[in-house]
């Protein structure tokens, strides 16, 4: 038995919903309180990724000391980037390293995929990656503060050099001239490279009782696509889960995930009514500029757009209507099925009111400044999408409903 812990997850919720159901291994989503209530049970907890603070605050102290009493009883932890940091020094605690700064917030603002050194000599790594190099998949990761003491921890991972697919917020690193990043860093001190990564712990491993910990900023749970594939990743996280499990997991890679292709299988008119919805408030954002394909499940974003809530959003459409319509969850639905539709008008209305909005601010950004403040589309957004890292706002009251369901 897995188990998920969902609170605050969101996208990467869902990214690690559709690779823990792909191999077929029982599994419960569970929230923080539960966890508080009922205790842990079965050989794993899994965290996504996500906010490690609010997913900390939803354990509370009981919560926290039943992830304790599991791992020190031979449960195994494996945390994805807030779920990484969830289990660091300061918050869970089982990992006695902290969590180190971003100075530089550019320099966290990377996503795609990193050359990594891989380590050698541990039974979770795969014969395959052992003591070779291996692009992984990071989005927007935090950072290891490595002490020269390591504490009992081994690095089963570090950061070595850009991938193909690279990007520091929404620019195409990996696709930059040489001759223009120095340019660039000559003549306005910008410096793109993510170069405070360099060298440093992608994934860590240690030990806790009779359990164990494995701590990821790279989402090693990333389905295999074309955009390029997370082969690498897929391979290891299904070693991870057959040496921690004792699963026997056919899977070569995880396959891969396309929300808006998922399989209805509830085909409730109101639900499939707000996906199409969304499908179209997507559309119109890429038609003006500010979102495109980053790969199969996920689309990039310009800055200051909040792509990561439409992501979000969409997953959680398409994941709600691959469920089957079980009587726990029609029940839940007919109880919040007024909230959601008159609160998914009004997101409706006011999103497509935003990006209209944003694109002409854009436009007028050189011609114009002061015509259209940016004041306002702050205000707007706040009030459609919350804090770009807390999450709240309209979408997130949506969001709840949705995962309600999930």
């Amino acid at each position: 038995m897995i188990n998920i812990l969902w609170d605050a997850s969101h996208i990467w919720g869902y990214l690690l919903l559709h690779a823990v159901r792909a191999t077929g291994i029982p599994f419960r989503v569970l929230k923080g309180l539960d966890i508080a209530h009922s205790g842990l049970t079965g050989k794993m907890l899994i965290v996504p990724g996500g906010s490690a603070r609010r997913k900390f605050e939803a354990l509370g102290a009981q919560g926290t000391e039943a992830i304790h009493r599991f791992v020190e009883a031979g449960g195994h932890y494996m945390g994805f980037c807030g779920g990484a940091g969830l289990a660091l020094s300061g918050n869970l605690g089982l990992c006695p390293w902290k969590r180190d700064g971003m100075p530089d917030r550019m320099q966290h603002l990377v996503s795609g995929h990193l050359v990594c050194e891989v380590s050698s000599g541990n039974s979770v790594i795969p014969a395959s990656l052992a003591g070779k190099p291996a692009l992984l998949p990071v989005w927007w990761p935090g950072r290891f503060d490595e002490p020269a003491d390591h504490q009992g921890v081994e690095v089963l991972a570090r950061y070595r050099a850009a991938g193909p697919d690279l990007y520091v917020a929404d620019m195409p690193y990996a696709s930059m001239p040489g001759d223009i990043l120095s340019e660039w860093n000559s003549m306005y001190g910008v410096t793109l490279r993510p170069s405070i990564l360099d060298g440093k712990p992608c994934a860590v491993m240690g030990e806790l009782g009779r359990g164990s910990w494995l701590l990821s900023y790279s989402h090693l749970e990333t389905p295999s696509d074309s955009t390029p594939g997370s082969d690498h990743a897929s391979l290891w996280f299904l070693h991870i889960l057959r040496q921690w499990c004792g699963a026997d997991i056919p899977l070569k890679s995880l396959p891969p995930l396309v929300p808006a292709r998922l399989p209805i299988l509830w085909e409730d008119a109101d639900l499939i009514s707000a996906a199409l919805r969304l499908e179209a408030l997507l559309e119109l954002a890429q038609s003006l500029g500010l979102l495109f394909p980053r790969n199969d499940w996920l689309l990039g974003w310009r800055s200051g757009v909040p792509g990561s809530q439409f992501n979000s959003l969409r997953a959680a459409l398409c994941t709600t209507l691959g469920f089957t319509p079980d009587d726990r969850r029609i029940r839940l639905w007919n109880a919040r099925r007024e909230e959601f539709l008159k609160s998914f008008e009004l997101f409706e209305q006011g999103a497509r009111s935003w990006l209209l909005a944003r694109r002409l601010s854009d436009t007028l950004a050189d011609a114009s400044p002061k015509l259209l403040p940016r004041e306002l589309l702050v205000d707007q957004r706040t009030s459609l999408f919350g804090s770009p890292m807390f999450g709240g706002g309209l979408s997130e009251h949506l969001l709840d409903i949705l995962e309600e369901l999930v």
